[in-house]
C-alpha cells in the first residue's frame, strides 16, 4: 500500500526546521510520497506576508533534493478557510487505495480536538506527530482521549523539532538584517533578491536612525512580543508597530524638534521613550494612541499600563540579545505567567536604577506602587 504524507504550514518562509521534519517523518513512516502544502492566507491577514507564487517558490528550493518531496498549490488555489478535513479528504479521493498521513507539532495535537469535524480528518488520515522543544505534550494523556473520543490513535514521531522562527526571519529581513543562521541559505538570497519581505517607507526611517546593533535589539524585541500577542489578544500588527518603534529617537536630539516639549526632571536614559512618542506619531505617521503610549512607557512604565504597553514593556527587558543576571528567570515567567513576568520585570528595572544609584522616575515609581505594593495587574 502506497504511504503518503501530508505536511501542511504557511510557510511564511520556509525554514530549515521545516525541512528536517519533512525528512524526519519520511525516514520514520517510510513514505512514497510527502505533499508539502502552504494554506492560503489573505495578505490583509498576515502579519508582514509573502504572496502565494513566493512562498511556493521559497518551499521548492527548500526541498529541491528531496525526492519524495511534492509542493502543492492546492489550498492556495481553493483560496478561503483552508479546512484540514477537506483537504485530507481531496486527497483520499485521488488516493483511495493509499494509507494517508497528516502530519502535526505536539502543539497543534493538544488543539486538535477543537479543529472542524476531527472524526472526519481521522477517518481519512492517521496523525503523525512529532514533539516540539519547550513544549510539554502529554502523550499518554492524548493518547487516552483519541481513545475514547474517537476510538482512534495517533503515530508519535521520534523526532524532536527544535525551535525556529519564521517570525524571526520575516522581521530581519524587513530591517535589513544579515539572515545567516536563521534561514535557509538559498531561500535567503530569494528573499534578499526578491525583497520578499521589504519594509516601507517608515522602516526606511528607522534604517536611517539606528545603528545595526540598535536594530538587532528592535527586531529582537518584536520578535518576542509576538509570540504573546495572540495569547494577550492583542492584534499582532499593532504589536509589531509598537516593538519595531520603541526606540526610533535612541539617537535623537530633542533640540531638533522644536514643537517637541520634554517633562520636567526626565532622566536622560529615558528621554527617547518620551522623544520616540513624539517622532512616531508626528515624524513617521503612527496614530494609534495605544501605539504612542506603549512606546511613550517602554522604559520607565507608569501605573495602570495597557496590556500592549506591559508587553513592550517586558519584551524590552528579555529579548534574547539582553545578557544580565536574572533574564532567563524572567525569559520562564514569560513563557508561563505573562503578568508575573511583567511584576518581576518592573521590580528588576526597578531595583537595578536603585542600585546603581541612578534617578528613579516618578512615573516608575507610580508604577511599582500600582502594581507591586497595591497588587495590581
Amino acid at each position: 500500500m502506497e504511504k503518503i504524507g501530508i505536511f501542511g504550514g504557511t510557510f511564511n518562509p520556509v525554514h530549515a526546521e521545516h525541512v528536517e521534519v519533512a525528512i524526519a517523518a519520511i525516514n520514520e513512516l517510510n513514505l512514497d510520497k510527502l505533499i508539502i502544502m502552504p494554506t492560503f492566507s489573505s495578505p490583509h491577514k498576515t502579519l508582514i506576508p509573502a504572496s502565494a507564487e513566493d512562498r511556493i517558490n521559497m518551499l521548492s528550493i527548500a526541498f529541491s533534493g528531496i525526492d519524495k518531496a511534492v509542493i502543492s498549490d492546492y489550498e492556495i488555489k481553493k483560496q478561503g478557510t483552508s479546512f484540514t478535513y477537506l483537504t485530507v479528504e481531496h486527497y483520499k479521493e485521488l488516493y483511495p487505495n493509499a494509507k494517508l498521513f497528516f502530519i502535526v507539532g505536539g502543539d497543534m495535537l493538544t488543539d486538535f480536538k477543537t479543529w472542524k469535524f476531527p472524526e472526519r480528518i481521522l477517518a481519512a488520515a492517521t496523525l503523525a506527530v512529532f514533539e516540539r522543544e519547550n513544549f510539554k505534550t502529554d502523550f499518554a494523556a492524548e493518547k487516552k482521549y483519541f481513545k475514547q473520543t474517537f476510538d482512534k490513535d495517533f503515530i508519535k514521531l521520534s523526532y524532536i523539532g527544535k525551535n525556529f522562527s519564521s517570525t524571526k526571519i520575516r522581521v530581519y529581513s524587513m530591517l535589513n538584517l544579515d539572515l545567516e543562521g536563521i534561514c535557509i541559505p538559498a531561500v535567503s538570497n530569494y528573499i534578499k533578491e526578491r525583497g520578499v519581505y521589504r519594509g516601507d517607507e517608515k522602516i526606511d526611517f528607522l534604517l536611517s536612525h539606528l545603528t545595526k546593533k540598535r536594530l538587532i535589539h528592535t527586531a529582537g524585541v518584536a520578535v518576542t512580543a509576538i509570540k504573546k500577542a495572540k495569547e494577550l489578544n492583542l492584534p499582532e500588527s499593532k504589536v509589531l508597530t509598537a516593538a519595531l518603534f520603541h526606540d526610533c529617537a535612541k539617537y535623537l536630539s530633542p533640540e531638533d524638534y522644536p514643537d517637541f516639549t520634554l517633562p520636567q526632571n526626565v532622566p536622560p536614559p529615558v528621554v527617547h521613550e518620551f522623544l520616540g512618542a513624539y517622532v512616531a506619531e508626528k515624524i513617521v505617521g503612527i496614530f494609534d494612541p495605544e501605539i504612542i503610549d506603549a512606546i511613550k512607557y517602554h522604559t520607565t512604565g507608569k501605573a495602570n499600563m495597557t496590556t500592549l504597553g506591559k508587553l513592550i514593556f517586558v519584551a524590552d527587558m528579555i529579548e534574547e540579545n539582553r545578557d544580565y543576571d536574572g533574564v532567563d528567570k524572567l525569559r520562564a515567567y514569560f513563557d508561563g505567567d505573562f503578568d508575573k513576568c511583567f511584576t518581576e520585570c518592573l521590580k528588576e528595572e526597578t531595583l537595578h536604577l536603585l542600585r546603581k544609584k541612578m534617578p528613579v522616575y516618578f512615573e516608575t515609581v507610580n508604577a511599582y506602587d500600582f502594581y507591586v505594593n497595591n497588587n495590581k495587574q
